[in-house]
């Protein structure tokens, strides 16, 4: 049977010194409401229940804070762990910072094996356009460690790689090139698998040799062999230039304005069996055994082609004539 007790002002109840005030509700399941506000003036609540639900949609920590910031400098949620240091999820005042650690602010934390585990992290497009910035210190890098061949999974445009991934895609993944557009830089050694197969495949082939190839708006521009160098349609092979795979082609070597073609020592000149064809606005040089001239040293212009004389020679000839 309920019973009403009512009064028409404050009510107190007090005990002994250090008494105890127990509301008990019997065997059962029972409740003890508080219609109004509770208010506890003691230093510590503790809650027994199993279960406890609060209807409130934000609980506030540190409430009555009267100082620019927390005066203690750590609010937040500490987790009883037994015997094994406790876990804390708290806001550091100090560092404007959320720490997710073991320990407690009483103590130290410990950052060695903390974590949070989560799919997505989502940043404030107000902020800095959202970018996410890691902050470290010391010599901290960002891991991906725990992950089973995480350079293997780099598969969208978007994805993060690693450094290993870096490391093969530049040495050992099949694209052996650095690419932008139709301009490509690749590399193809005959000891790795794949390699020659994938550069036949685009077109530039370095026909079972190992070599560097640039290409440029899709076009070859040069190969780099270990005894040669391929540049456009000139090729280098030691000491020696030639014209690359092309026959009767000439190779130029032009100055600007008035500058001249100049050695540090002689011009050597092989000698050739025939006399080379006259070119227009032009002289040719020549070498080929020597006749009346002496010299074997031979021009050919749109005019005639004759031997230039030796000084000996001339003044032989100067003498008789």
């Amino acid at each position: 049977m309920s019973q009403l007790f009512q009064t028409n002002g404050d009510y107190t109840i007090k005990t002994a010194d250090t008494g105890t005030i127990k509301l008990d509700t019997g065997a059962g399941v029972g409740e003890v409401r508080v219609t109004g506000n509770l208010v506890v003036e003691g230093d510590t609540l503790t809650v027994s229940a199993e279960n406890l639900n609060v209807n409130d949609n934000v609980i506030i920590l540190n409430f009555g804070e009267t100082g620019a910031g927390v005066s203690l400098r750590y609010s937040g949620i500490q987790i009883d762990r037994g015997t094994e240091s406790a876990a804390s999820i708290v806001f550091d005042e100090n560092d404007d910072t959320f720490i997710f650690a073991k320990g407690t602010p009483e103590s130290t934390f410990n950052y060695a094996d903390s974590a949070i585990r989560t799919t997505t992290i989502k940043t404030n497009p107000d902020t800095d356009g959202g970018d996410l910035t890691l902050i470290g210190s010391g010599t901290g890098v960002v891991k991906v460690a725990g992950t089973l061949n995480y350079e293997l999974q780099i598969t969208e445009d978007d994805d993060i790689p690693n450094k290993k991934y870096v490391d093969d895609a530049i040495r050992d993944n099949p694209t052996f090139q650095i690419v932008d557009d139709d301009t490509r830089f690749i590399v193809t050694d005959t000891d790795v698998a794949g390699s020659e197969s994938f550069l036949a495949g685009v077109g530039f082939s370095t026909f079972g040799e190992s070599g560097l190839t640039a290409i440029v708006d899709n076009t070859l521009t040069a190969q780099f062999f270990a005894n040669r160098v391929e540049i456009q349609d000139i090729e280098i092979n030691g000491s020696e230039i030639t014209t690359k795979g092309l026959t009767n082609e000439n190779i130029f070597l032009r100055t600007q304005g008035t500058g001249k073609l100049q050695t540090n020592f002689a011009l050597q000149l092989e000698k050739i069996g025939v006399t080379p064809a006259s070119v227009a606005d032009s002289v040719l040089v020549n070498a080929g055994p020597p006749g009346l001239g002496d010299s074997g040293v031979f021009f050919v212009n749109s005019a005639k082609n004759d031997e230039l004389v030796s000084r000996n020679r001339a003044l032989l000839l100067s003498m008789i004539f």
